[in-house]
């Protein structure tokens, strides 16, 4: 507990404010740790996978990572700096760090993790809109059918940022006070509701194929594609989930809602980037969806034992009734007959298992 004798001379829904602005800074560092580990991981990856067919793919995607996490770098560097000058350089503004907040919200220092924060949503939303994209191709649904609001949406959001930005790099303006239109909510929630839709569209698309897949297949085939941590990932829901967070109690707009959501808010880009980051590495591990992924999970795939010496396969004969089909093999203890006992033109599968030595001829009689 404080000592009450050396509080300052500020209100409790203050100091709950500074409180939850500090702690705030303090998520956000460690997401920002996240954030590194997952970069060097994933640039590692994608360097020592590098092959011939994804070459380009490859460097790209490193070339796009580094960009957001030095971006991601300078965010947190000038939210920290903002942060120190709040609660140390400048402390004896009359009202203190709260209020310090709202009038020097527009500093350089601040602008600079503003924008920074603004830029890095766009750039990892169009990854949220590429990864839909690809999921969704082969679907009986068109393609463009499945992007055409998400990508209005991203334009959008690209408009309502640059309104943002004006707005709080207005003298003495935040997003929690200003003098005009306040275009905090509309630009986090528009940003918000892309996200939500894609997460959506991406979960719809991988319960179907799950559910397609283990009836033909088995619960296990395909499980990497399709698990619960493969559509919390795929579908950022992690950054989705944390927007709430930030939005709900901002609308509010209580004294003390308010005040949670800066909590939120400070993390909001680093966990963006964690979520992007996360995204780039399953598809450096070669675990992420492709447009080759239906093919892969689908192909049929015989289960096959060695007993004996001698190899057991699985197999499916295709036979019309009214025709006797006979298979024997050379070396093997047994023949297969197989004979229909209808007079029907139906066409009807039999599934047997075949014995075959690794040697010997194989007739056909």
């Amino acid at each position: 507990m404080s000592n009450a004798t050396y509080r300052p001379d500020e209100s409790n829904a203050a100091i709950f404010s500074e409180h939850t602005w500090l702690q705030g800074a303090f998520l956000a560092a460690v997401a920002y740790g996240m954030e590194t580990i997952l970069y060097a991981m994933s640039v590692h990856l994608l360097w020592t996978g590098r092959k011939e067919k994804n070459k380009k793919r490859n460097f790209g995607l490193i070339v796009y990572i580094t960009i957001i996490f030095i971006l991601g770098t300078l965010y947190m560097a000038g939210l920290l700096q903002f942060t120190q000058q709040s609660f140390i350089d400048d402390r004896n503004i009359e009202g203190g760090p709260n209020t310090y907040e709202d009038i020097e919200f527009s500093i350089p220092i601040d602008m600079l993790a503003n924008v920074i924060m603004v830029m890095l949503t766009w750039m990892c939303d169009i990854v949220n809109v590429w990864r839909c994209s690809i999921i969704y191709r082969g679907a009986k649904v068109p393609l463009y059918v499945v992007l055409t609001i998400p990508s209005m949406m991203y334009m959008a959001s690209i408009a309502l940022g640059t309104l943002f930005l004006k707005q709080v790099g207005t003298v003495s303006a935040s997003p929690w006070d200003t003098p005009g239109v306040n275009w905090t909510i509309p630009y986090y929630t528009m940003s918000l509701s892309l996200n939500i839709l894609v997460t959506i569209l991406i979960v719809i698309r991988l319960l179907v194929c799950r559910a397609q897949i283990t009836r033909a297949m088995g619960k296990t085939h395909g499980a990497q594609y399709t698990s619960l941590a493969a559509m919390i990932i795929e579908s950022a829901a992690i950054y989705s989930s944390f927007s709430l967070l930030f939005l709900v109690p901002f609308a509010l707009n209580t004294t003390t809602s308010a005040a949670l959501s800066q909590l939120w808010l400070q993390a909001l880009s680093p966990v963006q980037v964690v979520s992007t980051l996360l995204i780039i590495f399953r598809v450096a591990q070669g675990k992420s969806w492709n447009q080759n992924t239906i093919a892969t999970i689908t192909e049929p795939s015989a289960a096959s034992n060695t007993v004996g010496g001698s190899r057991r396969k699985t197999s499916a004969i295709q036979f019309q009734t009214n025709v006797v089909t006979t298979y024997s093999d050379i070396g093997s203890k047994g023949a297969i007959t197989l004979q229909s006992l209808e007079a029907s033109q139906r066409t009807r599968t039999v599934d047997f298992d075949e014995t075959k030595t690794t040697s010997g001829p194989t007739e056909e009689v």
